[in-house]
């Protein structure tokens, strides 16, 4: 048990020396570094708008950014119509990057564009569910065999078959 002691002091002693403090502080700066300089959808680069640099330093503004890129990433594809949704993008940003210059405006514009993606995701969806179910009328199957293709599509039969049966 001693040697198990010995080993174990030696390796605290060394841990404990002011040349590897400085190592593993510098270790954690670096990913620390690391970490901000990636911590939003976009690169943080001096070249950066002022609202973009406003996102890199604040990392509550990043985290909504990031749940911007989910909600995108549901609504386009969900959607029928990508080429409005890109759009619709662009131009936000635009707008974001032309008229927010402080925190709150930034953290406003965020918690908007995310509600209406998520609200473009629920629309998409409704779509895609009509769509389906004006496909299966037009193909006049017997109930049943249209519960089938919506099991093996995965759209929820219930909703469905009350849908086509209004």
């Amino acid at each position: 048990m001693s040697t198990v002691n010995t080993v174990l002091s030696r390796v605290l002693q060394r841990l404990a020396a002011p040349s590897t403090m400085l190592s593993i502080g510098m270790l954690l700066a670096g990913a620390m570094l690391a970490v901000d300089a990636s911590a939003a959808s976009f690169k943080c680069t001096s070249k950066s708008s002022v609202s973009e640099k406003i996102v890199c330093k604040e990392p509550t503004l990043s985290a909504l950014d990031d749940r911007l890129t989910a909600a995108w990433q549901r609504a386009k594809e969900a959607t029928l119509d990508t080429a409005a949704l890109e759009a619709a993008r662009t131009h936000q940003w635009l707008w974001r990057q032309h008229n927010c210059t402080d925190e709150a405006c930034v953290k406003s514009w965020y918690d908007r564009r995310i509600a209406e993606l998520d609200a473009d995701y629920v629309q998409a969806k409704q779509a895609r569910r009509e769509a389906f179910d004006a496909s299966l009328a037009g193909q006049n199957l017997a109930p049943s065999a249209a519960d089938a293709v919506r099991k093996m599509k995965g759209e929820a039969v219930a909703n469905a078959t009350t849908a086509s049966a209004q």
